[in-house]
């Protein structure tokens, strides 16, 4: 067994527009499963998860252009249900575009990354 892997935590490559992207998609999935799903222990984790995430992306000062973050296996998970929701909503909601397409694509290729984090 390679050693080297033994102590690797979940690394997650970011971009300045991915840390505004994600800060937003945080927000908004906050806010929207708090008001549509029944609270409960695995909500509140994934909550808790998600505000404890956006409290850091949020103090990544403005002018960072890239940074690797790293993030706990509840983190992982609690980003990639936040962002395949967003995604949903953004299909269901939002016409057909180019623009909309670009950004789909821009946070699955996120969410894609994560994966591979799992």
């Amino acid at each position: 067994m390679d050693r080297s892997n033994l102590n690797r935590l979940p690394t997650l490559a970011l971009s300045f527009n991915d840390l505004a992207s994600l800060r937003s998609i945080i927000r908004a999935y906050i806010t929207y499963t708090r008001r549509v799903s029944k609270p409960t222990r695995e909500r509140d984790e994934q909550m808790h998860a998600l505000e404890s995430l956006y409290l850091r992306l949020a103090n990544i000062p403005v002018n960072v252009a890239d940074m690797a973050l790293l993030l706990s296996v509840a983190e992982v998970a609690a980003l990639d249900c936040a962002i395949a929701g967003f995604c949903a909503f953004v299909r269901n909601k939002v016409s057909p575009s180019r623009e909309r397409d670009e950004t789909l694509q821009d946070v699955e290729r996120l969410r894609q990354a994560l994966a591979r984090m799992q």
